[in-house]
């Protein structure tokens, strides 16, 4: 009574084998699909009395395309406020002294305090 195991361990190794890369090419799609793209496309340098303004396109494969505005040091760090979609991306800036004021052409408007980005 012959068998054929090496034929079978040969099925075996080759079902592993392509679950394995079956599993792995499925997590670099989700990560492709649904990580954000950011590009900076307005930068304001930081002076000694406001901080940088950094306003950030974000766009993601699966999605729309929103903007960020970073308010710090440098463009990759700093406080993140969200502009909701329709506000445009280019605020007029008003520093006071208990804060940043950023104020949108549709009459939006997005109040950051000193402490947040200070």
């Amino acid at each position: 009574m012959a068998t054929n195991v090496s034929g079978c361990l040969v099925k075996i190794l080759l079902f592993l084998l392509g679950a394995v890369m079956g599993t792995g090419l499925t997590a670099v799609a989700g990560v492709v699909m649904f990580v954000p793209d950011s590009t900076t496309v307005i930068s304001v340098d930081p002076t000694s009395t406001s901080p940088g303004v950094y306003v950030k396109k974000v766009e993601r494969l699966v999605g729309s395309t929103s903007y960020e505005i970073w308010l710090g040091p440098t463009p990759d760090r700093g406080h993140v406020v969200t502009v909701p979609s329709g506000w445009g991306h280019d605020p007029k800036r008003e520093q006071s002294g208990d804060g940043l004021r950023l104020k949108f052409d549709n009459g939006g408007e997005i109040f950051v305090p000193k402490a947040s980005y200070s």
